[in-house]
């Protein structure tokens, strides 16, 4: 009876440990300021942001929706900003940028091909120990989750 009582409290802590630490399923926050504006829309885009549309309590349907949401991109730039004089270590600006165009359901468009893009200067040395390469990538796709927000917010402020 004794190891039942332990084995239960100690289950108890478990939980209530878990629920203190903000423990949530992954993908299911939603996303954008003014959460509560939400509408039917149509998405052509990447499976990734229909995905956050949807997150985000938007209502994603091909008939019968009230705007059109096209997106185009990300389209990714990488310029060097500087390299020391031993060539050891440079500084690149990463770029992401994003084309988006809203329409309503009778076809008069919104917003035209407006264009957003994002910027993050980055430093790289020859001796660290990560390569360059994922390195950038992270940093793209976080560049790119930002945009993505930047869309949903411009949704919301058309509502």
């Amino acid at each position: 009876m004794n190891l039942l009582k332990k084995r239960t409290c100690v289950a108890l802590i478990f939980v209530i440990l878990l629920n203190g630490c903000g423990y949530k399923l992954g993908g299911l926050e939603v996303i954008g300021e003014n959460s509560s504006k939400t509408a039917v829309l149509k998405v052509i885009s990447s499976k990734e942001f229909t995905r956050k549309l949807k997150n985000s309590g938007f209502i994603i349907k091909e008939e019968n929706f009230e705007y059109l949401i096209q997106t185009e991109g990300p389209f990714r730039k990488k310029e060097t900003s500087s390299v020391s004089s031993s060539a050891d270590d440079r500084e690149f600006t990463l770029t992401v940028s994003m084309i988006v165009s809203i329409f309503n359901n009778s076809g008069e468009t919104i917003i035209e091909r407006k264009e957003i893009s994002k910027s993050k200067d980055y430093d790289f040395s020859s001796s660290s120990i990560n390569s360059s390469e994922s390195e950038e990538a992270i940093i793209y796709s976080d560049i790119e989750k930002i945009l993505q927000v930047e869309i949903i917010n411009i949704i919301r402020s058309i509502m």
